[in-house]
């Protein structure tokens, strides 16, 4: 039964370190300065011509309300298996209590785990969701090379301070992946893997677009303006490109059927996550 104040923890914790992040996020300070002036003097140029520094405050707001997007989304997703690892457990706590786990039981676990990670492992994964042994084998690869670039970029983004570039790194990996695949093959990669192939709406906020549209919690939104959606962090780039207010399609899977609704571009007004298939 430990396992269920465990996982309660670790997920608010993760909350509350998220919200301490945005809510005070630290910059390097210049000695002799506050932190604030140095956050000031970093990013804009008070002496610069008025649409540059137009320009220049458009890109914060636009780097904060993504780097508060990944948060978000990974906050939610992590506390969501959290208590399904946690309501799931029960009962293998109750008799894990009554009866330890024998040691064979423990050592093929642990070799289970080692072979669905493996190269052999992950390869077999996506054969199994219909690739090519061939294209199985190139996805894996490409998977490695491109985490590994992922993680340079992240390296150095973090040595720099440059807290957009560090999140934005963080997706580049997946985006480079699914322009390679195409989305079909993109959507059945995430399948085969566990991840999420659309939106899901947990909670719909008063007076938004989202209700006056008629989106309800439990909707999976698949596309936006006719661009395919996987996450938040897709939604969210979908709402700002194109004109803002223009009126655009969603496409829906409301209880297995779908059904496209109309709504303005820009902010949609809700909270949502990725759902395992």
């Amino acid at each position: 039964m430990g396992k269920i104040p465990l996982a309660i923890a670790v997920s608010l914790g993760v909350g509350f370190a998220a919200a301490s992040w945005i809510g005070s996020p630290e910059q390097p300070v210049a000695a002799g300065g506050n932190s604030d002036q140095a956050s000031v003097d970093q990013s804009f140029n008070s002496l610069a011509p008025v649409d540059e520094r137009i320009r220049a405050l458009e890109q914060a707001v636009s780097d904060e309300r993504y780097a508060r997007q990944v948060l978000e989304e990974e906050v939610w997703f992590l506390s969501e298996e959290l208590m399904q690892l946690s309501a799931g457990n029960v009962q293998d706590d109750l008799a894990t209590d009554a009866m330890p786990l024998a040691d064979d039981d423990r050592t093929s676990h642990r070799e289970d785990y080692r072979r669905r990670n493996s190269i052999e492992g992950r390869i077999e994964t996506l054969v199994e969701a219909g690739f090519l042994p061939s294209q199985a084998s190139t996805i894996v690869r490409r998977e490695s090379e491109l985490q590994m670039e992922s993680l340079r970029a992240r390296y150095e983004a973090e040595r720099s301070g440059d807290t957009a570039a560090y999140y934005r790194s963080r997706n580049a990996s997946g985006e480079v992946l699914r322009a390679e695949l195409g989305d079909a093959d993109y959507e059945r990669y995430l399948g085969a893997n566990g991840r999420s192939t659309s939106v899901t709406v947990s909670s719909v906020i008063d007076s938004s677009p989202a209700q006056s549209a008629g989106l309800l919690p439990g909707d999976e939104i698949m596309r936006y303006d006719g661009e395919r959606v996987f996450s938040m962090t897709d939604l969210t780039q979908q709402t700002m490109d194109g004109a803002a207010g223009q009126n655009i399609v969603v496409d829906v899977m409301r209880d297995g059927n779908p059904i496209q609704i109309v709504m303005p571009r820009g902010p949609v007004g809700i909270s949502g996550g990725r759902r395992r298939r």
